[in-house]
């Protein structure tokens, strides 16, 4: 073996390795677009309109788009040329490329997902053929009734099993049609006129796995006898009266739409475990329910059903009954002295305010002001409720606030400019978070809504950022904001619970969207190894480009 020819090896494999393995990311130069590598080196000259990432079950692609003509690239390879006009994902591994001339008239080509063109010349049309193999989706395509550009139309088989090796089973007649109401799932029928004067043939086929084989009339009289009728529905959940070898296509093709993801803090795996709520089921005559009739409390037992009306046992000037999440559980959760409730009640009595959640009614503590919380989130699922409570400073004359439960325990100290419930960015919900502000600065505090202990509480920030705020967009993560330097505070799941921490970069423009890395699910990952990249956005909400989560910019103004 020659030098050179080592050194070109050498340079091979490295390309491929380098390939297969390092990160790639769209970046931006100005207004236009090309790819880079992990530390921000140009792979792909800026010279796109458009670079978009697109993920499905067996391809990692970007489109690139320049004027009107959209390419693919895998990786820094161009595998598909700049010069389509559309894109269609058809199953797990094969592409449909349409070029349309000024009459808006379409050429049709077929590549699978390593950018090999399958058929080597352009068509009209392409419908799709599914498969009856049961290990995949029926979006399984093994074939194509096609037409060329000069209206002549083949039935293609294509092999997923062998490199989507392709093979005619008819080719150039003059019409296909393909006939899915008389034959059996095995059994596919279609009606073929090899000119336009020439009378018509029946074909019987065969699908066999990945397989479309044509069958003899006679040989195979007895398969094709058996199998052709209607078709009976199938008693499965999926089953349909649509034959699953030639579905009744139409003008439509069977596709798999590009699926994107731009992260939503989900990993895969399996569920994290979750300390179950053992809480015994509350005994005795203590679940009532209230209901304000005429300045009077209509009270029903909920064990016994029994009713009866009370006043207010002292004066007040407003009664206000709200409806609770769940049941109050005494400092010992085992014991059979639970204390369940439906209704609380808010009361008024001149600038003070008390708060009420058993009978017979007791008076309350009382504070500057009170409200129930609501969750800042659009679902909580905690089974506690909270309240927001004032204390007015008589020398200040500013109101503290800090956070009760309906038993008046001390949830948060009365000592915050301002108060918010519902900051949890985890998907199974283990702890309840407060956006708390002091001093015009942020920062977050927990609850463990499991806790064996009511003093069981964990700054999860700390209270020295200018902003924290749910992105509008996607609520798995909080957007951050110290001076003019932006970051987020995330959940990402690793291998066997769920991660909530804050990125270790802050960027001149806010946190769009996160994009999480597959696999990210699996045990001991790292951050960095969790995030393939993050979107950022201007203060307008315009989009500006990508970066790595060690602080990388992807593109440069």
């Amino acid at each position: 073996m020659t030098s050179k020819f080592k050194i070109f090896s050498f340079l091979l494999f490295f390309t491929i390795v380098l390939n297969a393995q390092e990160k790639i990311f769209p970046y931006r130069e100005g207004n236009l677009w090309g790819l880079c590598n992990e530390k921000a080196l140009v792979l792909v000259k800026p010279t796109y309109d458009v670079v978009k990432n697109v993920r499905g079950k067996s391809y990692d692609f970007f489109e690139v788009k320049s004027n009107n003509n959209i390419g693919i690239y895998s990786g820094f390879k161009n595998i598909i040329p700049v010069e389509f006009q559309d894109l269609i994902y058809v199953s797990h591994n094969l592409i449909i490329a349409i070029k349309k001339d000024s009459l808006k008239k379409e050429q049709q080509f077929l590549y699978n997902i390593n950018g090999e063109l399958l058929i080597n010349k352009p068509l009209s049309s392409l419908k799709a053929i599914k498969g009856n193999d049961k290990r995949f989706a029926d979006t399984f395509i093994i074939g194509f009734h096609v037409r060329n550009l000069d209206g002549k139309e083949s039935l293609v088989n294509l092999d997923y099993y062998d490199k989507d090796k392709l093979s005619y089973v008819i080719k150039d007649v003059f019409s296909i049609e393909l006939d899915n109401k008389k034959s059996k799932e095995e059994l596919a029928i279609a009606y073929i006129k090899q000119t336009a004067v020439s009378n018509t043939e029946t074909k019987y086929f065969k699908i066999e796995g990945s397989q479309i084989i044509l069958l003899d009339e006679k040989k195979d009289s007895q398969y094709i006898l058996e199998n052709t009728g209607i078709q009976k529905k199938k008693n499965r959940y999926e089953g349909y009266d649509d034959n699953v070898a030639v579905p009744d296509m139409g003008s439509e093709i069977v596709i798999d739409e590009p699926q994107v993801y731009l992260g939503t803090g989900l990993g895969s795996g399996d569920v994290p475990d979750q300390k179950k709520d053992i809480r015994k089921k509350p005994k005795g005559n203590s679940y009532y329910n209230y209901v304000l009739k005429e300045g009077q409390i209509e009270i029903t037992n909920s064990v016994n059903k029994n009713k009866k009306t009370v006043k207010f046992p002292f004066k007040v000037d407003k009664i206000e009954v709200f409806k609770s999440k769940g049941a109050i559980v005494d400092e010992k959760p085992f014991s059979d002295s639970i204390q369940g409730y439906f209704n609380y009640i808010i009361y008024q009595k001149k600038n003070k305010f008390g708060l009420i959640y058993k009978y017979p009614f007791q008076k309350s503590l009382e504070y500057d002001f009170l409200e129930p919380m609501k969750s800042e989130k659009k679902f909580d699922y905690s089974s506690k409720s909270y309240f927001k409570v004032g204390v007015l400073d008589k020398k200040t004359k500013i109101m503290k606030y800090g956070v009760i439960d309906a038993k008046h325990t001390v949830v948060l100290p009365f000592e915050y400019d301002e108060v918010k419930l519902g900051f949890t960015i985890t998907p199974i919900v283990k702890e309840q978070i407060f956006l708390v502000k002091k001093n015009n600065l942020y920062g977050l505090i927990s609850e463990k809504l499991f806790a064996t202990s009511s003093d069981e509480k964990e700054i999860k920030l700390p209270i020295d950022f200018d902003d924290i705020r749910f992105n509008s967009e996607n609520q798995s993560f909080l957007k951050v904001k110290k001076g003019n330097q932006h970051s987020a505070y995330i959940s990402y799941y690793s291998g066997s619970d769920y991660v909530l921490t804050l990125l270790p970069s802050y960027y001149p423009y806010s946190v769009k969207e996160i994009r999480y890395a597959v696999g990210s699910g699996k045990k001991g990952i790292s951050l960095l190894e969790a995030i393939d990249y993050i979107a950022l956005e201007d203060e307008n909400g315009n989009f500006k480009g990508y970066a790595n989560p060690n602080g990388t910019l992807y593109f440069k103004d």
